[in-house]
């Protein structure tokens, strides 16, 4: 973000916008996006808005964002029992 902001305000502002509106959806409607069969953690879901894909799994009590990416960018690589806390 910090990068576009340097590069373009304006874009930086409607991505901003685009994701708290995706953020919005995604609270009322989790299953909003598709099942993501691209990443290996099972049951992780992608949800397009714009040029970017919001991937992100449905927890009891929330809404976990994995990744935000560019439609372009290949899915990562992530490992399945990834834990940021760890």
């Amino acid at each position: 973000m910090q990068y576009l902001q340097q590069c373009s305000p304006s874009a930086a502002r409607n991505f901003a916008a685009r994701i708290a509106e995706a953020r919005l959806l995604l609270g009322t409607h989790p299953e909003a996006g598709p099942v993501a069969r691209s990443l290996r953690i099972p049951g992780s879901r992608t949800f397009v808005t714009g040029d970017y894909l919001l991937d992100y799994t449905i927890e009891p009590d929330r809404i976990v964002l994995v990744t935000i990416r560019h439609g372009r960018m290949r899915p990562p690589d992530l490992p399945i029992d990834a834990d940021p806390g760890d």
